[in-house]
Parts: C-alpha cells; sequence; structure tokens
C-alpha cells in the first residue's frame, strides 16, 4: 500500500485534515478531510477558511503536487474548525465619540488593553495592519500585530493622521483572535 493511500485512509477514518496542494495552482489548495477515495480520486469535505463545512470536492488524485499533514496550517485549520461557531459571533462593542478628540483617536482610545477585539487599521490609503492596541498618544498609537493565522507580529507604532479606515471585530479579525490565542496557550 502507497504511503498516499495510508494518509487517505487515515485521513478518512479519523476526519483527519490535510491540506491539498493542486499543481500549477500556487493559491489553489483545499482543506479538509477525506470522505472516499479511489487510486484515481479523491473526495474531500472541504472546509472554508472559517472552519465552516463548504461542501465535498471530488479531484483527481494524480493532479494534487502535495498532500500536507501535522504541519502549522492544518493544526490552526484544526483550531479554526473547533472554535469556528465562536468566529461568527460578533463581540459588542459601544462606541461613544468625544468631540474634542480626534475621530480616529477616540476610536483607538476606547480599544486600548482589548484582548477579545482585534482591529484592522488602513494607513495610508494602502497596507492593512491588523492586532491589538496597546498605547495611545495624541499623535501615534502601538498595536501588538497578528498576522493572518495568528502570528505574534510583534509591536508597531502609527501616526493617528495617517489612519484611513479603521475594521474591528471582522470575521477574519476574530479568526485571527481566536488563532493567536491558541498559538499562545500552546506556547
Amino acid at each position: 500500500m502507497s504511503l498516499l493511500i495510508q494518509q487517505l485512509e487515515k485521513s478518512k477514518q479519523n476526519k483527519e485534515l490535510l491540506s491539498f496542494s493542486v499543481y500549477g495552482e500556487d493559491e489553489k489548495f483545499w482543506c479538509g478531510y477525506v470522505v472516499d477515495y479511489s487510486e484515481d480520486f479523491v473526495a474531500i469535505q472541504h472546509f472554508t477558511k472559517f472552519g465552516k463545512k463548504d461542501g465535498i470536492i471530488v479531484h483527481p488524485v494524480e493532479h494534487f503536487e502535495r498532500i500536507d499533514f501535522h504541519d502549522d496550517y492544518v493544526k490552526a485549520m484544526e483550531c479554526v474548525v473547533d472554535y469556528s461557531d465562536q468566529i461568527y459571533k460578533p463581540h459588542k462593542i459601544d462606541l461613544s465619540f468625544s468631540q474634542s478628540e480626534n475621530f480616529y483617536q477616540s476610536v483607538i482610545n476606547q480599544l486600548i488593553g482589548n484582548k477579545d477585539v482585534i482591529v484592522s487599521f488602513e494607513i495610508s490609503n494602502n497596507d492593512y495592519y491588523s492586532g491589538y492596541v496597546t498605547e495611545v498618544s495624541e499623535i501615534d498609537f502601538i498595536i501588538n500585530c497578528v498576522g493572518k493565522e495568528g502570528e505574534d507580529l510583534g509591536m508597531s507604532l502609527f501616526k493617528i493622521e495617517d489612519i484611513t479606515s479603521i475594521h474591528m471585530d471582522d470575521v477574519d479579525n476574530r479568526r485571527r483572535n481566536i488563532l493567536f490565542k491558541w498559538r499562545k496557550a500552546s506556547l
């Protein structure tokens, strides 16, 4: 029995997640467990990046460049699947705007130290940075940046005047929050 067939069978029997990468498609991969397989085809219970079941994909085995398992992404997806209901539960955020402060500064001040809400800041109509607000002054602020897969990217300082948009507690950021907390607990 080939190693491929052994891994497909293990996934099918134990509902272990695998990540399937397709030849020539750098961005095309699926994460899920095997529902059934033959020597030529595999049926995968696919999950969205938010951990919800997203149908079954039937694909030729020969088109997979590689199948990953027990790697960081698959482990993170196991966490996301386990906590998918929480990812879709928004936090209650009561914002009140101060007339004496800059609008963005007023929002940031209300989020200092909140470890339940990850905030994304668009800076200079260009890039987004996501994380927890740790400190604020009248002209700048610091966030503990969090990567797409919950990685702790360290602290970054930005000028308040460079903010062009703030997004908080959206589904992507709730996913980041779950993964950040999972990573910190597993260190």
